[in-house]
């Protein structure tokens, strides 16, 4: 018996903090989210009171139709009654149709105006976040959090007032009726509130949980899509179902939870009105036989009764809604108020284009103060209009480098400066706006060739995109398409090779057209034929420019005015080619020989098995 009633208390108290919500929340929902909408919101909210209101109306209309026409037998007043009763019915469906037009309007409305908000927060976040966010969870934003949260504020918020004031029309037209049998039935109050209030403390728990578990099953489905090459390519599909299935059974557990708490509050509310109408047949029929109340008044009491039912009933489903729309709510407002970490300060100025001076000044930098520094007291001036190379082993920090200078990163450590600036005091647009990027993961948009081509520069006319295709040497293969320009890559560019995708991408950065240039192994993708065309366009690009290449192909970076070697987050090494390949036992010494020497000693075999024939 102790057990049982330690069973009972455990499941009564509120000590689990997910079980609880915030006043503050509902007042933000509100605010936020269903104020804007507040014109579409009152229109419906009248429109479903009028309804109710209509409803509340043909139930009174029952006692007189008992009264004057069955028992006082007066048929001309039933003709009028029943008149009215249409009349009630056809009001009630008007307004019931305007309140599905308002909150359609008040929903439709109101999601657009959440999703761009939330696709804006997203486009502010910094790398990092992405780095440390699951692409599910992001993804559920969009889709169960942000329809569960506008469900919220329409849908839910209507059909509870809707049913709000049903159940309070009813309830005053019963003690309007029979104050007596009303009195009577009031222990009906919190046999229902207490365990469906203990419902919904649960219920909130599994909501939170459930979101995850969505996310989870998200996140599984765009890694599969996104990788199902490399999966196919190591046989993995039964260990990806595996994991899939641990993933949906888990959602199965949460939804049997759901569905169990679910079905717990119509027995409960069933009981209780089976309960209230038994004890109401027995004291009305009481109050009857003593003349207490009337035929007619004990008939429209029990209707009113009746009709209380059903909004009642609708109120705990409706619930429902309403916990996983508030912790969606929850989920959502956190994710909003997410201060972006990099950020423009109230007096950042805008980069002007021209000549471009770069210098890394004792610049420490980690990814994670968990993992160290990756950089570790870098100091580096580049000149405008000169080149500098970055070479060395990888995880080394070329990249690192990159996304400083792009300032997808702050600094922990020293600054980056552009012209002698710190370009934190340059507004963030206008320090990308002046760079032009191909990167060895070459990334296309879903779209046309030309649009991926002008994707940095939105203005440019077909001629200069033609101009700038031309000189990234795809002018060619572009033209072979069938659409030509036009022609639709997909989704990553799906439909290209390796090499012209790469070629798509250094036609966007010389239609850019930025004074500073990033080339992370820009001609990585393609042969040997391609790369020397390409290498010549590139060489006029980066004329003028102050131009970084990360490469690992030393061909490609002979002539640059610096090149430094990269080791361990430090430059080991610089000057150019001339200077660096003089140092015995030097790093940039070792590189050059490992890709050279190889070519040399293949030239001679070649050239001895010539001989000998």
């Amino acid at each position: 018996m102790k057990k049982f009633f330690k069973f009972i208390k455990s499941f009564i108290r509120n000590d689990n903090p997910e079980a609880r919500i915030k006043w503050s929340l509902y007042i933000r929902v509100w605010t936020e989210i269903g104020k804007p909408q507040w014109k579409w919101l009152l229109l419906g909210v009248i429109c479903t009171t009028l309804a109710a209101a209509a409803e509340g109306f043909s139930i009174t209309l029952v006692k007189q139709v008992i009264d004057r026409g069955f028992i006082e037998k007066n048929m001309q007043s039933l003709f009028f009654i029943g008149l009215q009763i249409v009349t009630a019915f056809g009001a009630k469906g008007v307004f019931s149709f305007l309140k599905t037009v308002t909150m359609t309007k008040a929903g439709l409305v109101g999601a657009t105006n959440l999703r761009r908000r939330l696709y804006q927060h997203v486009l502010r976040q910094p790398m990092i976040y992405f780095q440390a966010s699951r692409t599910g969870t992001i993804m559920n934003y969009f889709t169960n959090m942000s329809n569960s949260v506008l469900s919220l504020v329409t849908t839910t918020i209507i059909t509870t007032v809707h049913n709000i004031a049903t159940i309070v029309m009813m309830l005053g037209l019963m003690i309007w009726y029979a104050p007596q049998m009303t009195a009577v039935l009031t222990f009906l109050i919190p046999a229902i509130v207490v365990p469906l209030t203990i419902i919904t403390r649960k219920r909130r728990i599994l909501s939170r949980n459930t979101f995850g578990a969505e996310a989870a099953s998200m996140t599984q489905l765009t890694q599969t899509i996104a990788g199902i090459k490399t999966i196919q390519a190591f046989c993995n599909e039964q260990f990806e179902q595996d994991n899939m299935n641990k993933i949906e059974d888990e959602r199965v557990g949460l939804s049997m939870k759901h569905a169990i708490l679910s079905g717990m509050q119509s027995p409960i509310l069933e009981t209780m009105i089976s309960v209230g109408l038994f004890m109401a047949l027995m004291v009305g029929g009481y109050f009857i036989s003593s003349g207490s109340i009337s035929t007619g008044d004990f008939a429209a009491f029990l209707l009113a009764l009746t009709a209380a039912y059903q909004p009642a009933k609708n109120l705990t489903n409706v619930n429902g809604g309403i916990q996983t729309g508030l912790i969606a709510a929850e989920s959502l407002f956190k994710f909003l108020d997410r201060d972006p970490v990099l950020r423009d300060t109230a007096d950042s100025i805008p980069l002007e284009k021209g000549p471009m001076e770069v210098n890394l000044d004792h610049v420490w930098f980690g990814y994670d103060s968990a993992d160290g520094e990756v950089l570790h007291d870098m100091n580096l001036t580049v000149p405008a209009g000169k080149t500098c190379a970055l070479v060395g082993p990888s995880g080394g920090g070329k990249t690192t480098v990159f996304n400083l200078l792009q300032r997808f990163y702050d600094t922990w450590g020293g600054c980056v400066r552009i012209n002698g600036r710190d370009i934190r005091e340059y507004t963030i647009h206008s320090l990308r706006d002046n760079i032009a990027t191909v990167s060895q993961d070459v990334f296309l948009f879903a779209g046309t060739v030309a649009e991926n081509i002008k994707y940095g520069s939105p203005n440019a006319t077909m001629e200069q995109i033609e101009k700038a295709a031309k000189a990234a040497n795809a002018h060619q293969f572009i033209k072979s398409f069938p659409d030509g320009y036009a022609q639709q890559i997909g989704e990553r560019g799906q439909t290209l090779s390796g090499g012209q995708k790469q070629r798509i991408a250094i036609a966007r950065a010389i239609l850019r057209d930025a004074p500073i240039l990033l080339l992370d192994e820009a001609t990585s993708a393609l042969d040997t034929e391609s790369e020397k065309a390409i290498q010549t366009a590139l060489k006029k690009l980066m004329r003028g420019r102050t131009t970084f290449v990360i490469a690992h192909r030393l061909t490609t970076i002979l002539d640059s005015d610096i090149i430094c070697v990269i080791k361990c987050g430090q430059i080991v090494e610089r000057g150019t080619d001339v200077e660096l390949s003089a140092i015995e036992g030097g790093e940039y010494r070792k590189l050059k020989d490992i890709q050279f020497k190889p070519i040399a000693d293949t030239d001679c075999r070649i050239s001895g098995n010539t001989d000998a024939e």
